[in-house]
């Protein structure tokens, strides 16, 4: 059996399709058993947004119908598989690949009966189209909630929710914090990043317990909430279907919309900054960014590693008297402030050149005997894979947090959905451990083996004035390099040396 929920806040739609389908194969006859070690359930995951193989149950699901563990999987409806057309008949005919028969309770289809397969196609535009009516009919519900002031989703930082009005009342235990922010940008003239470290080394920490970074505190001084406001509206989620070799994948995709379609409605609730407050704070920010401008690709940009706390490091550039210097800067640091981390930053040339030199020495011996140094073999989208996989934890241990702290869900459903957060938290981990020990830096371009000699004549008449080749030239043999205040400890190729 399979069942799946959008939000981890259906639990009980979750129970409700597993003893669904328990009652169909009750009704089926006694030749049909359930395995309770075969009833697969994904939570939290979208039938639209999301392509059905990413789901890890149904990952789980394909597996075991390989290994030969069922021979039917039963469905409540096809849009619990997805909501998306192009996928239904992919995962119809993958479970019949390995002999299993594939039902869907509600929509009367059942692979074992080759005519009703004929209604797939006709269920699942019927299935896509009432996803997209059901998103329509939500936002423009929701609109019309926001015109009359309700707040929808979670209150800010600074206030908390009226359940029973869907008002924002003022919270007194995090106000004053987002009053001393504003005090402190506008009035102090500090940056965002000097306002998160004096938060976080006084333990002023935001509203679930975690650390402020520059861009938290960004967050809150561009949102109109603080002056009474309630804005709905400013961004719009889309599909997005990204197409490779292997077929394609489906990912949310995010999109400001123009401020002319956005629900504005003032004064809704008591404001925390005054509105002239408010419009200095957005006319600094506008004048303290730089629109347009290109990020650089320093030559170490995702090799450097804080052996400190174990964050990457990132590349800042500063500038004085027309002249620009540049500083590799552990991202904790970086972000969150310098109590976060001790790491000194390091010149961006010398840590280089020293990187560049070490190169030379190892590999001129070499290229006397004529060798090549060899491409270890590297792990497809081993980066991307433990992107999903650290993505699945947080929205597992997000899920398990709120569903502690909810008191009105049946303690079966309670013990259910515990069980599986813990067991997606435990295999996730397991899973991203083992990534990272194939886990293999991927260079700019395709990795080749190299003639000692020509690498080596290729390295050293760069010079540096050509900082793309040079990254380019860095990054094609080394995978990892490790400091430790001035020193580099480690450092790891992406090549085998004879």
């Amino acid at each position: 059996m399979y069942a799946r929920v959008s939000t981890d806040r259906q639990g009980e739609s979750l129970d409700n399709q597993v003893d669904y389908a328990k009652e169909y194969i009750r009704r089926l006859g006694d030749e049909f058993a359930v395995d309770a070690t075969c009833v697969y359930t994904d939570f939290d995951q979208s039938g639209y947004y999301t392509r059905f193989i990413q789901r890890p149950a149904i990952q789980q699901a394909l597996e075991d119908a390989k290994q030969g563990r069922f021979h039917v999987i039963v469905f409540k409806e096809i849009s619990r598989i997805s909501r998306d057309q192009a996928e239904h008949i992919e995962i119809v005919s993958r479970f019949q690949m390995h002999g299993v028969r594939v039902i869907a309770i509600n929509d009367n289809v059942d692979s074992d009966r080759p005519e009703t397969l004929d209604l797939l196609g006709i269920h699942s535009v019927m299935s896509e189209m009432e996803s997209k009516r059901i998103s329509s009919r939500v936002s423009s519900g929701k609109k019309s909630l926001a015109r009359r002031g309700v707040w929808l989703g979670e209150a800010p930082i600074g206030y908390r929710l009226c359940e029973k009005a869907r008002r924002l009342e003022i919270d007194a235990q995090f106000a004053a914090t987002v009053v001393a922010i504003f005090r402190m940008y506008v009035d102090e003239n500090k940056g965002t990043l000097r306002i998160a470290d004096h938060l976080n080394r006084t333990c002023q920490y935001s509203k679930n317990g975690k650390l402020w970074s520059r861009f938290t505190v960004n967050r809150v001084l561009q949102n109109p909430v603080y002056v009474g406001d309630t804005v709905y509206g400013r961004t719009r989620n889309t599909l997005k279907r990204i197409f490779d070799e292997r077929g394609y994948r489906k990912q949310k995709a995010r999109h400001v919309l123009p401020e002319d379609e956005w629900v504005t409605v003032r004064d809704t609730h008591p404001p925390l900054v005054d509105r002239a407050v408010f419009d200095k704070a957005q006319a600094l920010l506008r004048s303290r960014s730089k629109p347009g401008a290109k990020h650089s690709k320093h030559p170490l940009t995702g090799l450097l590693r804080c052996e400190r706390c174990g964050e990457t490091m990132v590349c800042q550039v500063q500038r004085q008297a027309k002249r620009e210097y540049r500083y590799y800067v552990c991202s904790k640091a970086f972000r969150f402030g310098r109590s976060m981390c001790s790491q000194p930053n390091i010149r961006a040339d010398e840590l280089e050149q020293a990187i560049w030199t070490y190169l030379i020495c190892l590999l001129t011996p070499l290229q006397q005997v004529n060798v090549t140094v060899e491409a270890v073999p590297q792990t497809t989208d081993v980066e991307r894979e433990l992107a999903r996989l650290r993505n699945e934890i947080s929205k597992a241990e997000l899920a398990l947090e709120k569903l502690l702290l909810d008191d009105s869900m049946p303690v079966s459903t309670a013990t259910r959905l515990k069980e599986r957060y813990v067991a997606t938290i435990n295999q996730c981990n397991c899973e991203v451990d083992e990534l990272e020990v194939r886990r293999l830096r991927q260079s700019c371009d395709e990795r080749v083996n190299y003639q000692v000699a020509d690498y080596l004549q290729s390295l050293g008449g760069l010079g540096h004035s050509n900082p793309e080749e040079v990254r380019r030239m860095l990054q094609s043999v080394i995978r990892r390099v490790t400091v430790n205040g001035k020193q580099i400890t480690s450092l790891e190729l992406n090549y085998r040396l004879p």
